[in-house]
């Protein structure tokens, strides 16, 4: 799995990549603004974006807004200090997975691998499989 960290201060979330890394193997790479981490997008295939809430250039959410043109289909998961309700308001239709606090720790990486676990048994291996004939 390959994750774009998006955040001006990256050592904030190393208890929550050393979790991801636990659970599954991992490959972290970071950009420092949303500009960069579009760029990134364009360039890298990534699995899932964690985006902070406060970028130089935009906010988490504009920068989602964003990555919603560029990949449509990548999981992003958002740092957010509002309330879940207007969380989910503002992210509705965005397909956030997760809203993580601002200093996440262990216990939010378990919670998001496990999201990303129900994700993938809900979506069959697409290997062998032959659409049309």
């Amino acid at each position: 799995m390959t994750i774009l960290l998006v955040a001006k201060d990256i050592s904030r979330f190393a208890v929550l990549i050393d979790g991801l890394r636990q659970g599954q193997e991992a490959d972290v790479v970071s950009a420092a603004d949303g500009k960069a981490g579009l760029e990134g997008l364009k360039t890298t295939s990534i699995d899932l974006v964690i985006v902070d809430a406060r970028l130089d250039d935009m906010t988490g959410i504009d920068f989602v807004k964003q990555v919603v043109k560029v990949n449509p289909l990548v999981n992003t998961v958002v740092v957010s200090d509002l309330s879940a309700e207007d969380f989910h308001e503002a992210t509705e239709g965005l397909g956030v997975l997760l809203q993580l606090p601002r200093q996440p720790q262990a216990g939010d990486a378990e919670r998001l691998l496990a999201v990303l676990a129900k994700i993938a048994g809900l979506m069959p291996p697409q290997a062998n499989k032959v659409i049309w004939k």
